[in-house]
């Protein structure tokens, strides 16, 4: 009887187990790395168990610096919205049990639909399990591209970063360069001291910038200080809005673009007034289309 029900034992496990492993290959062949993170995402889902739960087991490190970024009561307030799609893909980016985990711990809450562009953008796109002709949407934290383009050897950028947070670190380095008001990025909490610090003053930025009713659109393009012969990008975006009525700017995203994607963007003639203008980047604001007409301009340093 004994051995019977131990053989019943071992069947089951070897059936979950094959189980498992069937999940995990929805993906097809996916570097070490990036299974790393996709494994995490998917014990989310299957289990239904809370992913910092999963976090504080598994990256101790990581779930900290999430911990300490949600204390600060100032960070979520430098970003705007995002619609957790993505269009190219026809797919979810981030699972909603993930986004919902990540933003209430910030003590937002929402469909898990339209998100917090900042928490989506960072902690959630390390989760995210669709991979795109770019990659997976964590590559832009898990590559060492921006930490090496902009000399940040405490991986400031990055789920491993050795000071601060970086959801509060990549706000309070982008808002630097994309907000016109930054006296408000002094009171975030948990930036970086490499960060805190950086010469802002001695990097190439170009800005274009979209007039609509009742907003502008901005692009924030920063030219990498340093790049080594195997980097394939040359620039910094980011992007972000300004809502006229409350005169207050917000974050949607930052991520490393190549000189061609540069040089469209920049194109004299896409600048002027009856320009075509679609929200990008999974942008959201409130009453906004995605079919607009408006003023294009490009303001160089």
């Amino acid at each position: 009887m004994k051995t019977k029900i131990l053989l019943c034992l071992v069947t089951l496990l070897i059936t979950l187990s094959c189980a498992h492993k069937k999940t995990r290959n929805i993906t097809g062949h996916t570097p070490k790395e990036d299974q790393y993170w996709n494994d995490m995402a998917l014990d989310s889902t299957e289990w239904q168990t809370s992913i910092l739960n999963i976090l504080e087991e598994n990256n101790p490190a990581l779930y900290n610096q999430i911990l300490k970024d949600s204390k600060d009561p100032y960070v979520a307030m430098f970003w705007g919205k995002s619609v957790n799609f993505d269009s190219g893909a026809k797919k979810k980016i981030v699972d909603d049990k993930i986004i919902e985990d990540l933003q209430r711990l910030f003590n937002i809450k929402n469909d898990n639909k339209i998100v917090h562009a900042g928490i989506m953008h960072t902690y959630g796109y390390l989760f995210s399990t669709i991979n795109t002709p770019y990659g997976y949407k964590r590559k832009r934290w898990i590559a060492p591209t921006l930490n090496t383009a902009f000399s940040m050897s405490g991986n400031s950028f990055s789920p491993e970063a050795i000071d601060g947070g970086l959801l509060s670190n990549v706000t309070y380095f982008s808002g630097m360069l994309a907000f016109k008001n930054k006296t408000e990025l002094n009171l975030l909490k948990n930036v970086s001291n490499e960060v805190f610090t950086y010469d802002y003053a001695k990097l190439a930025v170009d800005r274009v910038e979209e007039e609509i009713k009742g907003h502008t659109l901005v692009t924030t393009l920063v030219r990498f200080p340093v790049k080594i012969l195997v980097e394939e990008n040359d620039y910094l975006l980011i992007y972000s809005t300004i809502d006229h009525a409350m005169n207050k700017e917000f974050l949607v995203t930052a991520f490393p673009i190549n000189a061609e994607a540069y040089e469209k963007i920049i194109a004299k003639e896409n600048m002027g007034p009856n320009q075509k203008i679609t929200l990008r980047y999974n942008a959201y604001l409130d009453g906004i289309g995605q079919n607009l007409t408006g003023t294009r301009k490009l303001i160089k340093k």
